[in-house]
């Protein structure tokens, strides 16, 4: 029986090239979509989910979201637990992951990537939990992207897949990243990750056996986490569920825009929340 799922890891550490130069002053996770930074968003995401243990991965260069969180009272607001967990060298995300070992403990956990913010008033990140406790299995957040979403995300995270129903995906193949933005043509659909996970612990022995097969850090400058799930999903398989639009890349200056532009048009109400 699948253990019910109560952490959460929200990696922070990274560089944030893409939003250079403003980054180099202020971490992107601190970048406000509207009223409230995109970390503060995540950390409310996970929150109405039941997720009480949240795990942050910084850099010693991230001392800003350490100030901003210890000062925020979320941790008595949404009444969870941070737990600061150091990534000293930006290695890539199956790195960072790797950093949360011991705060994971054998446990399932949730992976919320901050550059990733839905802002749909249908999303629940508690579907994923779900499916994730039904199934026994990983479960990966997905988009279902047309034309109109064209040149709006990274060219990553595209999947080869069968339909389960509506809202669920046997994912058969995670594609390798890709330089650029993604290209979607007219009348093209096309079902991308979105920086939202639900990870068995078995992802760190994962971690491990590619570290070790590919010689030290992957056999790249960053251990990214695509060749981690491509394996997962090539021995143990991998239930993608479909989110509900709009969710935003706010890691790239395009995505950020678009966010506070959705904002503007459609949740100023919640400054009065």
């Amino acid at each position: 029986m699948p253990k019910a799922v109560h952490k959460a890891i929200i990696p922070a550490a990274g560089l944030g090239t893409r939003m250079e130069p403003v980054s180099r002053a202020v971490p992107k996770e601190l970048l406000p979509i509207g009223s409230k930074p995109a970390i503060h968003w995540v950390i409310e995401e996970a929150a109405s989910a039941g997720l009480t243990d949240i795990a942050i991965v910084l850099s010693p260069t991230k001392g800003l979201i350490f100030e901003y969180l210890a000062d925020s009272g979320l941790e008595v607001d949404l009444g969870v637990s941070f737990h600061y967990v150091t990534q000293e060298v930006p290695k890539g995300l199956a790195d960072a992951i790797w950093q949360c070992r011991e705060f994971a403990d054998g446990e399932p956990f949730a992976l919320l990537l901050p550059d990733n913010v839905p802002l749909s008033p249908e999303y629940d990140l508690s579907h994923m939990l779900s499916a994730h406790e039904a199934s026994g299995s990983d479960v990966i957040g997905i988009l279902e992207l047309d034309s109109s979403y064209d040149q709006q995300f990274g060219n990553c995270g595209l999947i080869d897949f069968e339909r389960i129903d509506s809202t669920r995906v046997d994912i058969k193949k995670l594609h390798d990243k890709k330089p650029g933005r993604l290209a979607i043509a007219e009348g093209e659909t096309v079902l991308r990750s979105c920086g939202r996970y639900v990870c068995r612990s078995h992802v760190f022995e994962y971690i491990q056996k590619i570290r070790a097969a590919s010689g030290g850090n992957g056999g790249m400058a960053e251990f990214d986490e695509v060749p981690v799930y491509q394996a997962i999903i090539r021995e143990r398989g991998a239930i993608g569920t479909i989110l509900p639009l709009p969710l935003f890349d706010v890691g790239h200056p395009l995505g950020y825009a678009s966010a506070n532009g959705y904002w503007a048009n459609n949740l100023t109400g919640e400054l009065a929340s």
